[in-house]
């Protein structure tokens, strides 16, 4: 398969309420080989330097991928964590949009795709201009609840959301990073929103109700592929459904991956963007290749 030869470059986006957010445009040197642009959307507490070998493979592969920092976020967050009133779902209703805008604009017309893992995937239809963009990857998207995940972890999961995550929060006044969690920093408003919609068996929905019923998560049409790994603990057949039911009218088809079959040990939630699992990355591609 031809891949090219990309770069990378820094960027600062800035949202319409005025926040400025940090992001990472890896492209083909040559802008005569760009082909579609791909938003790549992080899952919850993951920086964009998660994604980025993931992004430069996307680039040798023909596409400007942009990754991007929600705020309250490693290069996006503010200085002061503890003082603040980030909540989740600023990163669908104002980041997400603002990052999609600043990549169509420098596509000159091309076509542009979003990729999102886990709440990445979840956030779309928060977005009030999705419809930019003309088809969605999911990467392991599924009900945040715990219910639906795998019962033998459901221990960590009370243990970060009830005990770990609270003595964070009254000793720093917001989630610390890089200590009993791979995650980066979070603030207070972000883990608390989280753990309220992960501790509801209707996940995110009752707060969204109305952006549910209305025509943001109206996808007529729209292609939607879901990526999902039958050794992932959160996103499986229990929780999985969920997110095809919040997409309303989508073209939306769910492959399921057992590690095995592409030569691998595990990828389970968060696996697919390693090194260790590049096996997995032509497939997202492909499938955005087949819809040029």
């Amino acid at each position: 398969m031809h891949e090219t030869k990309s770069k990378r470059e820094e960027l600062q986006i800035t949202t319409r309420d005025g926040v400025r957010l940090g992001a990472i445009l890896n492209s083909p040197v040559n802008t005569k080989d760009i082909k579609a642009g791909v938003l790549i959307s992080s899952g919850t507490a993951y920086p964009k330097e998660f994604y980025q070998r993931f992004a430069q493979y996307g680039a040798s592969r023909g596409y400007a991928c942009l990754t991007y920092d929600y705020r309250g976020i490693s290069a996006s967050a503010p200085d002061d964590m503890r003082n603040n009133t980030i909540q989740m779902l600023d990163w669908g209703l104002l980041d997400a949009p603002a990052a999609l805008e600043a990549l169509i604009k420098r596509l000159n017309g091309l076509p542009a795709y979003t990729l999102g893992h886990s709440f990445g995937g979840q956030l779309i239809g928060l977005m009030d201009n999705h419809h930019l963009a003309s088809a969605h990857a999911l990467i392991a998207v599924g009900n945040g609840c715990w219910r639906y995940h795998w019962p033998s972890d459901w221990w960590k999961e009370f243990l970060f959301f009830y005990i770990m995550g609270p003595l964070s929060l009254a000793r720093h006044g917001y989630l610390k990073g890089g200590h009993f969690w791979p995650g980066d920093s979070l603030p207070a408003g972000v883990f608390l929103q989280w753990r309220r919609w992960c501790n509801n068996t209707n996940y995110y929905r009752d707060e969204i109700r109305d952006k549910l019923d209305g025509a943001f998560f109206t996808m007529k049409d729209v292609p939607m592929r879901q990526f999902a790994f039958t050794d992932d603990p959160v996103v499986n057949p229990r929780s999985e459904p969920f997110t095809k039911a919040c997409y309303k009218g989508a073209e939306y088809s769910t492959h399921w991956i057992n590690p095995a079959d592409l030569g691998l040990e595990k990828i389970g939630h968060s696996g697919a963007f390693s090194r260790s699992c590049q096996a997995f990355w032509p497939l997202t591609f492909d499938w955005f290749d087949s819809l040029l």
